[in-house]
Formats: structure tokens, C-alpha cells, sequence
């Protein structure tokens, strides 16, 4: 309470300025204590009206290097839009169609009735891969886009009909930028330096798959990392030149206002199975106007670009090192941004819990994520989804609730009347709990 009754004296008395004039010198001071109190690394920019009011880093990345403002950063998902801008240029220069069928560029492939337009907006109803490539594939060998496209060949694993719903999976950007090399004739990286990054003025972002290609073959491929596909999320940028892209989209250096409209235009699906997603885009109102946005998540990261067009305004936000923080640290980037309280977040508890309590949690329960098995070690438990590698501790914050050391989740283990464990999942939803599997 402490930290919430300061940083109210700083915004409502410390300035005498009006929150216009302000905001940046509290976004600054507030980004300093939370940088200072190990809560966020990483970039922070905020523009408005085509100007940046606020561009800032924090902190080190995990090799503890300082973050700059033109230091890379993996940002995920948001470089789908990319991907799918890569095909928009197709397009327009009539290399493709977007009704042009899968197979029409990877004949071997089962899913006839799959379009460019059907991946683009994640409408294809195809499967996701990851399961099948950790069952079916060597994991000492790195799986690459060509391999991926082998492996859907050789399984032909099921599919839904396509156009009929959303429904979010990376394998149809892998097959995209598969895609956007089949018909360019360049390499994806090369294709994005050459047509997207370069002509943005996005001098310090990069797709990084060779060099996580020549990284892996020195220190060793496992099951956690041989899954390497591109075009899905592996793209490295900064901040700043994520602001270049978005002014880019303002102006037709990389494409058109034709192209534009299919870039932020949502799919027409059936009533009742409506999409917010775009091409690389969700599209959402806003007390703003409309605003244009994705995110991306990692294992420790989280990255967000949000462009507000109706009020040309632009946030963006990298937090690299812990997901444990993001969401409160975002809430107090946008919540001084625009002239609400906001409270700093506060270390979480690690409880004390006797490890004999772990012997009645134990076990595999059956929820919505598939079959997930608990089980000790050491005096600890540890969480692991079935048919993924590894597992993942589960610190605890009270004698039935958990949460991941670098993630903001949080677990619950359910118990009835009788102290009986009855289901685990998501802290407070029992309703969508897991039950035990017998």
C-alpha cells in the first residue's frame, strides 16, 4: 500500500502539470521503480499523431546484455503480420490469389479445399503438429518448415472443414511463409529483409531461424526446442522499428490501400462462428476507435503492439525475462498513458507448504488443455501436459494454489467438503476444471 499511496502523491501532487504535459515523466519514474525493483526489462513506445512521446529500455535480456533501444527482441506472434503482408505483395504483384488452393503449391498435401484466404485468417481448420512431430520425429533433429510439410504429407493428419470457424494455430503461417518462398524463389528471411524490413526503415529486426539453425547445431537439439518452424513467430525486432512498420501501414511503401483492406478486413464465416482476427491482426472498437492489435507470448515474454488508426495513436510493449509481471506492468504503462491510478505490482509469496500435501495431488487429470500429469520431486511439484517434454515447477501460494516461476498463470487444485481433491485448473474456475483420471 505503500508503493500505491507514493505513486498517487507523484501523479496527483508532486506535478503541478496537467496530465498532457505529465504522463511521460510518470510513465518514465514508474517504469524506473519497476526496472529498479525487477519487474520489467525490456522496451516500452507510445506515439501519437505520427510523433513518439515516449521511447524508453529497460533492464538486461536473459544473457544478461543491457537492453537498448536498438537491441533485438523476439516478439513472437506479432510477426505473423509479416508473414501475411509477404503474401499481400504476392498478390499484388499477381504472383498468387488468395483463393488459390493449398495444394495448388504442395500437391501431396490432403487438404484440397484449403485457401491462401483460409490460412491467412486461421479459418483452414487444420490440425496443430506439435504432438504429432514430438510422436513421429526424431527430436535431436531440428524440424524446419520442409520437414513440417513432409510430416503432414506422410501422416495426412485429420482436418476440419475449412471456412466453417477460427481457430488459432501456427501451422497455417508456417505454411505461408513455405508459401512466400515457393513462389518468390528467396529464402523467408531474405524475403522479409528485401521487401518488408528495409523499406520500413527496420534496420534492427531480422527472421532469425538461421541463426537459431547454426545456435542449435553447437549447443545441442532436444524435444524443447527442435520444433523450428518459420513464419509463425520467430521474427526479432525492436520497438522502434515496429513503430517504422506501423507508420509504414499509414503510407503504401509496402502495400497498397487495397491490399490494406485485406490485411484488417475480417473472414465472413458462418453466423454465430464470427472472428475478430484479420490477416496477422485482431481487429476490436475501442473508446479509442478502432484499434488493430496482436500479441506475442513465449516462454518468458510477452510482446504487444496496439495501433489505435481513428486516434493515429501506437503502443508498444516488449517485457523479455518474466511473464509473471507483464499484464500488471502493462495495465500501469496504459493506465498512466491515460490518466487513470494504477497501483505497481508487489513480489509474489512463495508459501511454505509441507511436501507431504503433494501426495494427494499427484496424478493425471483430464481438462480442456488435454491431459495434464502432476506429479513430486525433490520436494516439489511439477506440471506436465501430455505429449510435451519436460515439466514445469509449480511454486505455491497456498496449500491448493500454484503458479509458474517466470509466467503469470495460475493453477488450483479443488477440493471437496471432505478435503478430497476433486479437480485442477485455472485458480478459481471450478466450473472448467480438470477432474483426476482414473
Amino acid at each position: 500500500m505503500l508503493r500505491i499511496f507514493l505513486c498517487l502523491i507523484g501523479l496527483f501532487l508532486f506535478l503541478p502539470l496537467s496530465h498532457g504535459q505529465n504522463w511521460t515523466i510518470e510513465l518514465d519514474s514508474a517504469l524506473r521503480r519497476l526496472d529498479r525493483d525487477g519487474f520489467f526489462d525490456g522496451q516500452v513506445l507510445i506515439a501519437e499523431e505520427g510523433e513518439i512521446r515516449y521511447a524508453k529500455s529497460f533492464g538486461t535480456t536473459k544473457q544478461d546484455e543491457e537492453i537498448k533501444g536498438k537491441t533485438p527482441l523476439k516478439v513472437y506472434s506479432v510477426g505473423k503480420s509479416f508473414t501475411a503482408v509477404a503474401i499481400l505483395q504476392l498478390l499484388e504483384r499477381g504472383k498468387l490469389s488468395l483463393s488459390d488452393p493449398l495444394t495448388k503449391y504442395f500437391p501431396d498435401l490432403p487438404y484440397e479445399e484449403v485457401t491462401i484466404d483460409h490460412l491467412l485468417h486461421m479459418t483452414s481448420g487444420l490440425p496443430r503438429l506439435l504432438a504429432l512431430a514430438l510422436n513421429e520425429r526424431d527430436t535431436t533433429q531440428i524440424l524446419t518448415n520442409k520437414d513440417i510439410l513432409d510430416l503432414m504429407e506422410a501422416f495426412r493428419p485429420e482436418a476440419a472443414t475449412p471456412g466453417q470457424s477460427f481457430r488459432y494455430n501456427n501451422t497455417n503461417y508456417i505454411l505461408l511463409a513455405s508459401i512466400v518462398e515457393r513462389v518468390s524463389g528467396q529464402a523467408f528471411a531474405t524475403y522479409l529483409k528485401e521487401h518488408i524490413f528495409d523499406p520500413a526503415g527496420m534496420y534492427n529486426s531480422y527472421e532469425s531461424v538461421p541463426a537459431i539453425f547454426s545456435s542449435l547445431r553447437k549447443k545441442g537439439v532436444n524435444a524443447d526446442n527442435f520444433f523450428q518452424g518459420s513464419g509463425a513467430g520467430t521474427v526479432f525486432t525492436t520497438a522502434y522499428d515496429l513503430y517504422q512498420y506501423d507508420q509504414a501501414l499509414y503510407t503504401e511503401r509496402l502495400l497498397s490501400e487495397w491490399s490494406k483492406a485485406i490485411l484488417f478486413g475480417l473472414p465472413d464465416l458462418p453466423k454465430g462462428n464470427e472472428s475478430n482476427y484479420a490477416c496477422g491482426w485482431r481487429v476490436e472498437e475501442s473508446a479509442q476507435g478502432t484499434v488493430y492489435y496482436h500479441v506475442g507470448d513465449g516462454r518468458s515474454m510477452r510482446a504487444s503492439i496496439q495501433r489505435f488508426v481513428d486516434a493515429r495513436k501506437t503502443l508498444i510493449y516488449l517485457h523479455p525475462n518474466s511473464n509473471a509481471y507483464h499484464e500488471e506492468v502493462y495495465k500501469v504503462v496504459r493506465n498512466i498513458w491515460e490518466g487513470k491510478a494504477y497501483e505497481l505490482p508487489e513480489a509474489r509469496v512463495y508459501y511454505k507448504v509441507d511436501p507431504a500435501l503433494y501426495q494427494k495431488y499427484i496424478g493425471s487429470y483430464e481438462s480442456k488443455f488435454g491431459t495434464i500429469h502432476i506429479s513430486t520431486e525433490n520436494g516439489k511439484l511439477f506440471l506436465r501436459p501430455d505429449a510435451i517434454p519436460g515439466k514445469e515447477e509449480l511454486l505455491p501460494a497456498s496449500d491448493t494454489t500454484f503458479y509458474f516461476r517466470d509466467q503469470n498463470l495460475e493453477w488450483e487444485f479443488f477440493l471437496n467438503d471432505a478435503g478430497e481433491v476433486v479437480g485442477f485448473g485455472i485458480q478459481g474456475d471450478r466450473e472448467n476444471m480438470g477432474t483426476p483420471k482414473k
